[in-house]
């Protein structure tokens, strides 16, 4: 299909992409162009990458706020953990989970989480891509010669044959929505939020397991992070994550209060009387789970070279970000012009 968005590149035959987002599927959707020579780059509004698969770092502590894990099922993603195992950036956590009234000695499904950290478990995904990190977009301007960012620090000097939005919809219908009628879609998505507390003990606690799971109540996880492999030494540390009702119910609350609120609720759900906490700290995901998926696994418009992609268009998996991610830059690559490297096809 013709596009009529063609870059003015000087005579080099040369394709630019950007990609907004660097949360798993946008790094996985600009991993893919990369490999079809195309020149990406990716913008990502906050310092580090990885999104919601993120680690939080504060001196000689360190927590994995947003996904705790992942899981593989799909044959490209089980390939992408074993290539990023023997990169050492991934390793698998066995933690005792303790469910409501139930015990596992184990996951039933084999979790791999990130080394050191989550966010690290992106790291193979950033090579030969230009990162701008600590970049904010604001709007997407469309000329006859391509695409026009709008930034933090104003507007981009310069033009992309196509543009790859990989936020979270109500954020990608923000920038998407005046563009085509195909994103109109993206209005038909939920997603829900959650806070998320931080907090660390000098003195271990038990509370029965590693790993904390329960289907009622104001808390759906707990874990110790520091069971974790290869994590830092010191205090023990521990994120719990509140429901989706309970973090409705207080989403604009102070966070300070928000934490406070999470440890006594951590300390009644397990019944164990907690010491005070060296550090406790909470953190608002807006966007953490997807309760109403678009149900297509990503969303395009070929006229005008660009699309949606995100955990969101499938399920709230870090698989299915994966695998959104992989199909936008195959029908990315059709409207470009370039072959699909053959593990996308």
């Amino acid at each position: 299909q013709a596009r009529e968005c063609t870059v003015d590149r000087s005579g080099a035959d040369e394709v630019r992409v950007a990609v907004i987002g660097a949360g798993v599927a946008g790094l996985t959707c600009a991993r893919a162009l990369a490999r079809a020579d195309v020149r990406v780059t990716v913008f990502e509004r906050a310092r580090g990458l990885g999104g919601r698969l993120g680690t939080r770092r504060l001196r000689n502590l360190a927590f994995d706020h947003g996904a705790q894990f992942v899981t593989a099922r799909s044959r490209p993603f089980i390939k992408y953990v074993e290539v990023a195992t023997r990169s050492g950036v991934l390793m698998p956590w066995r933690p005792r989970i303790l469910e409501d009234d139930r015990s596992w000695d184990a996951p039933i499904e084999e979790w791999h989480v990130g080394v050191p950290g989550m966010s690290a478990a992106m790291r193979p995904m950033s090579r030969a891509v230009e990162l701008q990190t600590g970049v904010g977009v604001h709007e997407l301007l469309q000329g006859q010669r391509g695409w026009e960012l709008q930034t933090d620090s104003g507007r981009q000097n310069r033009l992309f044959d196509a543009v790859a939005v990989a936020v979270p919809a109500p954020q990608a219908l923000s920038l998407l929505g005046p563009h085509g009628r195909a994103f109109r879609h993206l209005a038909d998505v939920r997603m829900a939020p959650c806070w998320a507390a931080m907090m660390t003990f000098d003195e271990p606690i038990d509370v029965g397991a590693e790993v904390r799971r329960w289907t009622q109540g104001p808390l759906t996880w707990a874990a110790c992070d520091s069971s974790k492999p290869q994590r830092p030494a010191g205090p023990q540390a521990w994120v719990v994550h509140a429901s989706v009702p309970w973090s409705r119910d207080h989403l604009e609350a102070d966070g300070p209060e928000v934490a406070r609120l999470l440890l006594h609720a951590f300390a009644t759900a397990t019944g164990v009387n907690l010491p005070p906490p060296a550090h406790l700290q909470a953190h608002r995901w807006r966007h953490a789970f997807v309760e109403q998926p678009l149900g297509l696994p990503c969303l395009v418009d070929e006229e005008i070279a660009a699309g949606a992609c995100g955990d969101w268009c499938i399920a709230p998996r870090v698989e299915a970000a994966f695998e959104s991610g992989r199909t936008l830059a195959h029908s990315l690559l059709s409207m470009v012009g370039r072959s699909s490297p053959a593990a996308l096809r």
